[in-house]
């Protein structure tokens, strides 16, 4: 069985569909499908025949899946974690062992990016799920007037679409 490919939908509510066989691209409107509350998968079906199921992505900044180590920092106390995904506007990791968490904490997340540059993240989050030990995150700041925010997005930006 083939993996089901993501469709990301851009700004104009549009998304492009490549072929896998002929590496045609293809844009469509699929306005109808952002207010669907369930996963949305399509057929689409190539000029050249080709026809693959495929699922509109609809969130706002794309999510790469990574295994990244780092660290967090709770009431100035360094804690384990690893990063599980990675998109601009948060981040999803995992803990080592069950913790005194909940939806609504503020918490500081380090860690270095596998890139080539090695670019070191160490951003302010805030909890918005838990599950079991994976803790679902929101960066509380992306000022992009602040050049410190600005520079960590411009990065993470880079990084998940490399």
């Amino acid at each position: 069985m083939t993996e089901t490919k993501k469709v990301f939908i851009n700004n104009d509510n549009l998304a492009t569909f490549v072929c896998p066989e002929c590496n045609k691209a293809t844009t469509a409107d699929v306005s109808d499908q952002m207010q669907v509350n369930k996963v949305v998968k399509i057929q689409h079906t190539c000029a050249c025949g080709y026809s693959q199921t495929v699922l509109l992505e609809r969130r706002k900044y794309y999510r790469k899946y990574v295994n990244i180590p780092g660290e967090y920092f709770l009431n100035q106390k360094k804690m384990p974690m690893t990063v599980r995904d990675l998109s601009r506007s948060g981040l999803k990791f995992e803990l080592t062992e069950e913790r005194r968490l909940k939806v609504g904490d503020k918490l500081v997340v380090q860690f270095v990016l596998d890139n080539p540059q090695h670019t070191r993240i160490q951003k302010e989050v805030i909890i918005k799920k838990i599950s079991g030990l994976y803790i679902g995150t929101e960066f509380c700041s992306r000022d992009p007037n602040n050049p410190i925010d600005k520079a960590y997005d411009v990065a993470i930006g880079f990084y998940t679409f490399s």
